[in-house]
Parts: C-alpha cells; sequence; structure tokens
C-alpha cells in the first residue's frame, strides 16, 4: 500500500522551510506522487544535481530486515542510475547506523542480506559494500588497535574482509591507501589478512598525514611488532630528504630506543633545522631545538647562536627552551634575536624572565616601539633600573602618547611614594585617559581630589566641553540629587557621563564612583530612568551602554524589575552583548532584588544558552568583588528575610501585636503576644493581611527550593566554610536557619580530615550522634556531610538519627547513592563501565542537563561527542565520550570511555587519541575528589 499524503506531510513540511525549497519544490513533489501512488512512473532525471533532493525520502527506511512494501517503493525512487548517483550517499548515511540495531540471530541475518542484495543490484561489488559500511560506521576516525568489540556490523566485516580473495583485497587496499587511516579497516585488515598489513601501513606512513600520532600509538602498544616497520619508514623519510617526518619518526623511536635511535634524531633535528621545511608555525621545531638542548648541549648552543646569526626560524616554545636550558647564559642568543628583528612579542616573554640586570639597558629603546604590547612588556622590567625614576619621568614629557603611557605603567610598577608625585603632578594635566586611568588605579581612589576638584580639573582639560555624544541631549536630564540635598551642576553630570564611558567591563571608573557615592538614589531614581529609557531609545546603542550603567548606579529598586524585563528580552531575542551588559547593569545596581535577578540568571541559564548563564556568574563575581566577599557568601547575603528578626515577624491586629514564624515545613505559623501557638490567623485579621501571608507562603516555598538547589551544589562542590562565615551563613535568614536543621555537617581539620559529623537544631545548638554538645575548633572547615565519607555503620547510625528526630531532608544527602572507587582502578585513568551502553538522545540529555553536565561536540566528526562536568572549586572536569546512532526510528547515544582532566592543564574536552592514559592532563582515579567521583559515576549509572 502506498504512503499516505499524511505520513509524507512532516518531511515535505520540514524541507519547506529550508531556504532553498522553490529550487527543489518540483523534484519533492515528483517523489511524493510516486510514493502516495498519485504516478506509477518513477521519476527519470538526467542530472545528479536535479535528482539529489530525492535522497531526503531516505529517512523514511527501516532497518533493511523490517522493509515493508513503502520501503520498497522509496528503494525504487532512488534506484534508476542518475538518482543513484545522486542519492548514494544520503542512503548509506541513514541505513549504515541501523545494522548495528539488536536484533535477534534470523533478523540479522535478514538484515544485512536485504542490504546487501540492494545495493548488489545497484552495481556495487563486495569491496564497494565492505568500504561503504567502513566509511560510515564512524567507527574508525581514531588510532585505536585495540581488538574488535563485536557488534553486528563488525562481526559482518570480519567475515566480508576474512572471506575475500587476493584481488579482492587489492581492490580494498586501493581504497583505502587513497583515503587514508581508518582504525576499523586495519583492524579488519590485520585480523583476515595479515600479510597485507604491512602494505597498508607503508602508505599510510608514506602519507605523512597521520604518521606520527598512529607511530605513537603502535609503538606504546607494541614496539617489538611495529619497530622495523616504522624503522623503515622513517629511513626512506630520511632518503627523500623529508627531514620533518624523520625527525619525528626517530625521536618516537629513541624515546623506547635511545641506544639506537638517538644519534639518529640528532642528526634527523639539525636536518630540519637546516631544511625549508623548518618554519617558525612549525611545532616540530620547537620540539627539535629542546631535543638537541638535551641530548647534544655543547655543539647545540653554538649551532643556535649560528642560526639565529642567520635569521633562521626558530618557533616561539625553541626561544623558552633555550633560555629554561641555559638561563642567564641565553641573555646574549635572545638579544642577538632582537637585533636581528626576531618578533620582539616572540622573544622579550622569554627574556623577561632572566636576569634583569643582564639586559635592561637595552630595552629602553623598545619604549618606542610601534606594539603597545612590546611597550607594555617591557615597561615593568625597565621600572628596574636604577635610573628608571628619572628616566621615565623624562619620557612622560614626550609629545606622543603612545610613550606617555608607557611612561605611566613605568612609574606605576615602580610604585614609591617619589614616582606617585611625579604621577600626582601630571594627573591633572594629562590628557591621555588611558595613561590617567592607569594612574587613577595605582595612586587610588580619593588621591585625585574632590569631587569639584575632578569636575574642575576635567574641565581645564577640556573634557567636558561638549556633550560626550550629539544624541544626548544633557538638558532634559531630570536632575541628580545629592545626599547633601544639592543637585548636581551641569557639568558634573557631564563629568559623571565622561567618566563612567570610561569604565572597564561592569564596575564603575574610580572617579566616577566618588560621585556616585554622593549620589542621593531615592531622590535620584528619575534621574535614572530617564536615562534607562534614553539608552532604549537610543535602539539600546552598545557604544552607550554608559547611560545603562549610570541609570543602574542612580536609581532605586524600581528600575530592578523593568531591567530585568528588558535583560530577558534581549535574551530570548539573542541580542547577547546586550544581554551582558544587562546583566552587569542590575549588578552594578547591588540591591538585593537586583542581584537576586542576577542570580536567578545564573541558575535559569547553567546549560542552556550557557553563555547567558557565564556572562550573569561574571557580573555575580564583580558585585562580589566588589563587596569584599565570594559569590556563595554573596549570594547568602541575599537570600530574602522577609521582615523576619530571630524567627518572628511582627504585624498588628486591630492595634493587637501578633508574630509570625515557620514551621518544620517552612509554613508560616501564628503566636499572640504572649507567644502562645495559634491554630491559624485571628478571624479579625484585615483581608490585606490575610492576603499578604498567602503571598509570603508562595514566596517563601519557591525561596525554598531554590536554596535546596543551592545546597545540594554545595554538597556536590563540598563547599567549605570557616567557622565563623558558617554561623553567620545559619543566621542570615530564618529560611537559611531551618534548612541548615535539615542537614548533617561535617568538621574538616586543616588538612582535610574528618574530625566529626553534627546536626544544627533550632535553638541554635550542635550535637553529634549521641546527643552530646558540637564545639567547633576555630581552625575546622565546616562542609555538608557527604555520604562516600562515611562508613556504612555510621551511616546507617545517622538515618535512624533523623528519622528519630523527625529531621526531613529537603535533598537528597544520606539517601544518596555513592560509587567509592575499587583499589584495583587506583592508577586507572579511564572509566571503561559505560561503554557501548546506548541511551535514548532526548531523555539522556535531560537527564544530563539537570545533573549539571553540559554537551560538547567533539573534534572528529559530526556524530562524534561529549559530556562534561565542571568542578570550579578545584578546576576538574568529568568527561563522558559519546557516539551518535540510529535505532528505534530515532537517533541514540552510545557511550564511551570517562575520564576526569586536570583543567589547569589542558583546555581541551575532547583528545583525538586512544591513547588517553599517557596524557598527563588526565587524573588517575585515586586523585579525583571523593565526592566529584562518586558524583559524576552516580550521574550515569542512575541513568543506565
Amino acid at each position: 500500500m502506498p504512503y499516505t499524503k499524511e505520513t509524507l506531510l512532516p518531511l515535505v513540511e520540514e524541507l519547506k522551510q529550508r531556504n532553498n525549497y522553490e529550487n527543489i519544490a518540483a523534484t519533492i513533489q515528483a517523489g511524493v506522487d510516486f510514493l502516495t501512488g498519485q504516478s506509477f512512473e518513477i521519476p527519470i532525471f538526467t542530472e545528479v544535481a536535479a535528482a539529489q533532493p530525492l535522497g531526503r525520502f531516505t529517512a523514511l527506511l527501516q532497518a533493511p530486515d523490517l522493509w515493508n512494501e513503502n520501503d520498497r517503493l522509496v528503494l525504487q525512487l532512488i534506484s534508476s542510475p542518475v538518482t543513484w548517483e545522486a542519492c548514494k550517499d544520503a542512503f548509506l548515511k541513514t541505513l549504515i547506523p541501523t545494522l548495528d540495531l539488536p536484533g535477534t540471530s534470523s533478523s540479522i541475518v535478514q538484515r544485512f542480506s536485504n542490504f546487501t542484495n540492494f545495493l548488489q543490484q545497484q552495481g556495487c561489488t563486495p569491496e564497494e559494500i565492505g568500504s561503504a559500511m567502513i566509511d560510515h560506521s564512524g567507527h574508525g576516525n581514531n588510532y585505536d588497535l585495540s581488538p574488535l568489540k563485536f557488534s553486528p556490523l563488525r562481526k559482518f566485516l570480519q567475515d566480508l574482509i576474512k572471506s575475500a580473495d587476493h584481488q579482492t583485497v587489492s581492490a580494498y587496499l586501493q581504497r583505502w591507501k587513497a583515503k587514508g587511516w581508518n582504525s576499523l579497516f586495519y583492524r579488519l585488515l590485520a585480523k583476515g589478512h595479515p600479510d597485507r598489513e604491512a602494505e597498508y601501513l607503508d602508505s599510510i606512513f608514506r602519507s605523512t598525514a597521520h604518521a606520527a600520532p598512529l607511530m605513537k600509538v603502535m609503538l606504546q602498544q607494541n614496539f617489538t611488532r611495529f619497530e622495523p616497520l616504522i624503522e623503515n619508514a622513517v629511513a626512506q623519510w630520511s632518503s627523500a630528504a623529508a627531514f620533518n617526518n624523520a625527525f619525528s619518526g626517530y625521536y618516537l623511536l629513541a624515546g623506547h630506543l635511545p641506544e639506537k635511535y638517538l644519534q639518529k634524531m640528532i642528526a634527523a633535528a639539525y636536518s630540519f633545522l637546516d631544511s625549508d621545511a623548518n618554519d617558525a608555525d612549525n611545532k616540530e621545531n620547537e620540539l627539535a631545538v629542546k631535543e638537541l638542548l638535551k641530548h647534544d648541549l655543547q655543539n647545540a648552543v653554538p649551532y643556535l647562536q649560528q642560526h639565529v646569526a642567520g635569521k633562521r626560524s626558530l618557533h616561539s616554545g625553541a626561544f623558552q627552551a633555550i633560555a629554561d636550558t641555559l638561563q642567564n647564559e641565553a641573555v646574549p642568543l635572545l638579544l642577538q634575536a632582537l637585533k636581528n628583528d626576531y618578533d620582539a612579542r616572540t622573544v622579550l616573554p622569554v627574556l623577561v624572565q632572566l636576569d634583569h640586570r643582564l639586559y635592561v639597558d637595552e630595552l629602553w629603546p623598545f619604549t618606542l616601539h610601534s606594539l603597545k604590547s612590546v611597550r607594555s612588556l617591557v615597561a615593568p622590567v625597565l621600572a628596574t633600573h636604577p635610573q628608571a625614576l628619572e628616566k621615565a619621568g623624562e619620557l612622560l614629557q614626550h609629545k606622543k602618547a603612545d610613550q606617555r603611557l608607557t611612561a605611566v605603567q613605568i612609574l606605576c610598577r615602580i610604585n614609591t611614594p617619589e614616582a606617585h608625585q611625579v604621577l600626582q603632578a601630571t594627573l591633572h594635566k594629562e590628557v591621555n585617559d588611558d595613561a590617567r586611568d592607569l594612574m587613577i588605579e595605582t595612586l587610588g581612589a580619593g588621591q585625585s581630589g574632590t569631587v569639584e576638584e575632578l569636575v574642575a580639573a576635567a574641565r581645564k582639560r577640556n573634557k567636558l566641553s561638549k556633550p560626550l555624544d550629539k544624541s544626548i541631549d544633557e538638558t532634559f536630564f531630570p536632575p541628580l540629587y545629592l545626599l547633601d540635598g544639592t543637585v548636581a551642576s551641569a557639568d558634573t553630570v557631564r563629568f559623571l557621563l565622561y567618566r563612567m564611558s570610561r569604565a572597564q567591563g561592569i564596575k564603575p571608573d574610580l572617579e566616577a564612583k566618588q560621585l556616585l557615592q554622593q549620589v542621593d538614589r531615592a531622590r535620584s531614581s528619575t534621574f535614572g530612568q530617564y536615562l534607562f529609557q534614553l539608552f532604549l531609545d537610543s535602539g539600546s546603542d552598545t557604544k552607550l551602554k554608559y547611560l545603562l550603567m549610570i541609570a543602574a548606579a542612580t536609581a532605586d529598586d524600581s528600575l530592578v524589575v523593568p531591567l530585568q524585563t528588558t535583560v530577558q528580552h534581549w535574551i530570548d531575542t539573542k541580542k547577547f552583548k546586550l544581554m551582558e551588559i544587562g546583566v552587569g547593569a542590575l549588578a552594578m545596581h547591588g540591591s538585593h532584588a537586583a542581584l537576586r535577578a542576577v542570580e536567578f540568571f545564573t541558575r535559569r541559564y547553567r546549560t542552556k544558552k550557557a553563555n547567558v548563564g557565564l556572562a550573569a556568574m561574571a557580573a555575580l563575581q564583580a558585585a562580589a568583588e566588589e563587596q569584599g566577599v565570594n559569590v556563595h557568601e554573596l549570594c547568602d547575603n541575599i537570600v530574602p528575610t522577609f521582615d523576619f528578626e530571630k524567627g518572628y515577624k511582627t504585624f498588628w491586629i486591630k492595634d493587637e501585636v501578633y508574630y509570625a514564624s515557620l514551621d518544620q515545613n517552612f509554613k508560616p505559623i501564628f503566636f499572640n503576644k504572649k507567644y502562645k501557638l495559634l491554630k491559624s490567623l485571628p478571624a479579625a485579621v484585615a483581608p490585606a493581611t490575610k492576603e499578604s501571608f498567602k503571598s509570603l507562603a508562595k514566596a517563601i516555598a519557591e525561596v525554598v527550593k531554590i536554596q535546596a538547589e543551592r545546597f545540594e551544589q554545595f554538597l556536590v562542590m563540598q563547599r567549605k566554610w570557616k567557622v565563623n562565615q558558617w554561623k553567620q551563613m545559619v543566621q542570615q535568614s530564618v529560611i537559611l536557619h531551618l534548612l541548615a536543621t535539615k542537614i548533617l555537617w561535617a568538621v574538616f581539620d586543616e588538612n582535610g580530615q574528618l574530625i566529626n559529623c553534627f546536626y544544627y537544631k533550632e535553638d541554635g545548638s550542635m550535637a553529634d550522634i549521641a546527643d552530646a554538645p558540637v564545639s567547633l575548633p576555630a581552625n575546622a572547615n565546616i562542609s555538608i556531610a557527604h555520604p562516600v565519607y562515611l562508613e556504612s555503620g555510621v551511616l546507617q547510625c545517622w538515618k535512624q538519627k533523623f528519622i528519630a528526630e523527625n529531621i526531613i531532608p529537603v535533598f537528597p544527602q544520606l539517601e544518596r547513592p555513592v560509587a567509592a572507587l575499587v583499589p584495583e582502578a587506583a592508577l586507572n585513568t579511564l572509566v571503561l563501565d559505560f561503554e557501548d551502553l546506548v541511551m535514548q538522545t532526548e531523555s539522556f540529555s535531560r537527564h544530563m542537563e539537570q545533573k549539571g553536565w553540559k554537551l560538547s561536540e567533539g573534534m572528529e566528526g559530526e556524530y562524534l561527542y561529549s559530556w562534561y562536568k565542571t568542578n570550579e572549586e578545584q578546576q576538574l572536569e568529568a568527561i563522558i565520550e559519546m557516539s551518535s546512532i540510529y535505532q528505534d526510528d530515532s537517533f541514540h547515544y552510545r557511550l564511551g570511555s570517562m575520564y576526569f582532566v586536570d583543567k589547569t592543564k589542558t583546555s581541551l574536552r575532547w583528545f583525538n587519541n586512544v591513547d588517553k592514559e599517557a596524557l598527563d592532563c588526565l587524573l588517575p582515579l585515586k586523585n579525583v575528589p571523593p565526592v566529584f567521583y562518586s558524583e559524576a559515576i552516580m550521574d550515569l549509572a542512575s541513568n543506565s
């Protein structure tokens, strides 16, 4: 029975959303007519491009063992010669992943029979069929040499290639020599025809594209087996003057057998550095220099001196290697490199690591260099010169602003009272704002004078002579009120605009900050609201972002909701630069309501639109820095108190005082003036008061939910509180106080060793498992106790204690499943427990996002990915690799290796190398913090 139009409608509608649909509409309609029985003639095309859209219909095909009459209609549709040429890739890309689906033995046999029979009908040879399966399997784009883990597809391929005759194997080799390295083909060939293995490898080594990484893996896996083959390839490279490849090969061989290959590696290194293949961007250049300095120092030093004198190429890392090896003796060579016009941006960062006294006199000419980066690099070194103060003072009089800025950098680095005196004398004369900003930063806020003096000095420097932007008419500005009751003058307002336009990032300019501290925000809110609207009316021009920042810094809480709503609009419309400015403005506003809005964005966009969450977190960190606390402490401070004091909120009914508090379920409860608990609000309560308590209950429930999520995250990341910080936190608000009574707390000493556990009571006391009072050592750290640290007997006792005390946790803690590292896996770097598990894409993605993981596309192809979870406190990352497969009419994830990365050693989340155990950024599992290990493992296990 043909397809119905309703069945094909979703596919056609999807195609209509594409920009080029009008160009393919006729072809698609011809396909629809044939598949629905409107036409019995198969569409025939004379040009491949015209037939190509029919490849879209291959998405309708089921796995070959399930093919029915409808599937055969699709196969007929794409079977004519020109159409098959156009649709072949789409067909293979769609169908080959389905060959690996689970099934019964008979269904799998039927699957491959149907698939190969169709391809043979299309004129494909057994070799073309096998190569297509290898190519589209997605299993060969790596350097994996381990024995094949069998799946239906791999088993079929092994039997297919093993049974191939000599001529067919030659056809395979011809194709794969041309296509390049594929680990799946290599393993199938080595298993089925080991006598032809060397032929393939020799071709791959000659192509050189994959030679070095492949050789590395081969030598690590089986040096004895692969050494002769690799030695032969490297010798051929030497004979062919392919010195770059020859050096790489001998370097790898020497790492395993130095007595045989070290001298050959040294000779190859010299040949490579002398060859035309050597250039400054080639990393092999750096490696060659390092190896020569390590193994042939006596000859390498004069050679490198001649190399530099001849202005031959050197990688930036080569200069670092020279300095690391020769230390201060490298100074003459580095100075020679500078004189010979090697890039100062490359040489100077290395030179300045060495004893300044050996070369500081040679750096003064670089204060006139055209590049700011070079001038900025020499300034700190020149500050150590015996005559730095005098010479910088002279440079400060230079007619060019760039040189005066360099002089300021030197004086700021000197940072003595005498240097401050020179800066102070120049501060109000300097017209270059970059130089002035640096002076102000060094001298500190308030050192440049009162606000009146700052305004007068800016006027004298001609900075207030005209509006900052011609589109801004300052005469319409509402008054800006100061705390002394006066109204800021027009020049003062213009000064504020000028200085805030100089602000970097989301922090106020230091001179503007002096003025902002004098603003009466309650009376000036109209001023702030006007600037906010002015910014929106400008089309939200980012060059006028200072209007938004000033609005936030001068308005009261009435600006928070409109600003938060506007930021949300910018997020929804993908105006991410404006979003970044907007969350910065909320943070600059600084009120608890504004900071709660910023914190909301960090949570809402933790995984999806993660750039929004990151921008909000940066804004929150800037606000925390302004207040002298960390982000977690800031978020503790902004938890709403709802006007509860010492656990009670006062309200009145007909001139009689009553009190509200919260019960163990965070529900409002009420007391009379004698603190007697009431069953409910008195009948005489005003409707408005009654309604306010209903709203209060909803608001408290939302805050409890947010704080419970925060504290569960603190459990996962093992946040540490100093004793005084912890005591302040639990007394911060009634919600945090009650929340603390539902948690088991752990006390750690200075060395991170668990001392004790305790629970916190409503009266503020602390007790251990035996209800003995607990006192906290002054130097202790407090954390939320994770069950991974507790022995099973102790954990069981605490569970029983919480039941006996009727303590109902607000997040899973004592019942939390844990994964403890088994001793035999301590030295491993890879977790293979989840390999080849298949997960439904949508549900797995949702689960991982809920657990705080993020998706990162891999580097090996469009079907390879990794999920990662970051521990920012300890700079670690857990990574699970995956590939995408087609199963049960939809795409699924197939899980791969899991490992833990030290983020301080790499920024990568994907390693194009199966030899991950050799990467020093991967942590042995014994070095992974137990909680992070347990949480990462259980995140995956709970969805397996």
